[in-house]
């Protein structure tokens, strides 16, 4: 039974891609699997030696003897010691830089026009007691939770990209993805503490000109 065809294929040497339990259902009673089986499966980088040779070890208890299992890497790291998608990283890493940057100066300025316009505020606040200490606080936190709310947004967003039906039609059908990997959770962390970072940077002068400003001039102001 044909279920599908793929473009591009050789006429000399077909091929069909089918699950293994499929293939094995197929099988008459008694044959061997000479065909062979493979499975694909994400695993991270860091872990992935450990995990071959633990692979390895469990097939090998679970098939018994007479089976020959082969465990290796199939990314292009594995293959060349260089990482060939190191100049798109850099390329897209500066343009991201960049971006975070303008987008800091945007927010430095528009905290620095409203501490300016809250300079009454900030001078009654200390005469009733509040220490400089507070007052930094509070200007530099306005400008953490703003940016990190945003990088939750983005977050959210970037999720629902990557999940888009579309997408990962994509993936499957164009890039040859037997499954689509899920959204690492390191590059949620790594974007939450980017905005966090700018907005630490974009409320650090607000901040200390908030804390600079003395109750008696504030209050005449």
């Amino acid at each position: 039974m044909i279920v599908g065809v793929t473009p591009g294929g050789t006429p000399e040497n077909p091929s069909a891609l089918m699950l293994a339990d499929a293939w094995t259902a197929l099988q008459p009673p008694g044959a061997s699997a000479d065909g062979g089986v493979s499975y694909q499966a994400w695993v991270p980088v860091a872990e992935s030696r450990v995990l071959t040779t633990r692979i390895r070890s469990d097939l090998r208890r679970q098939v018994g003897e007479g089976w020959s299992i082969d465990v290796n890497r199939s990314d292009y790291a594995a293959y060349n010691g260089a990482d060939p998608l190191l100049l798109l990283k850099v390329v897209v890493a500066g343009a991201a830089s960049l971006i975070l940057i303008l987008a800091a100066l945007g927010l430095l300025n528009i905290s620095m026009v409203t501490v300016r316009t809250r300079i009454r505020e900030i001078g009654i606040r200390r005469s009733f007691g509040a220490t400089a200490a507070r007052v930094f606080f509070g200007v530099m936190m306005e400008s953490v939770v703003a940016t990190v709310a945003a990088g939750v947004v983005g977050v959210i967003l970037a999720i629902l990209a990557l999940k888009n039906p579309w997408v990962t039609d994509w993936l499957t059908s164009n890039a040859g993805l037997q499954d689509v990997p899920a959204f690492p959770f390191s590059a949620a962390l790594l974007g939450l503490a980017v905005a966090a970072g700018v907005g630490a940077l974009a409320g650090l002068l607000p901040a200390l000109v908030a804390v600079r400003v003395k109750p008696i001039d504030a209050i005449r102001y």
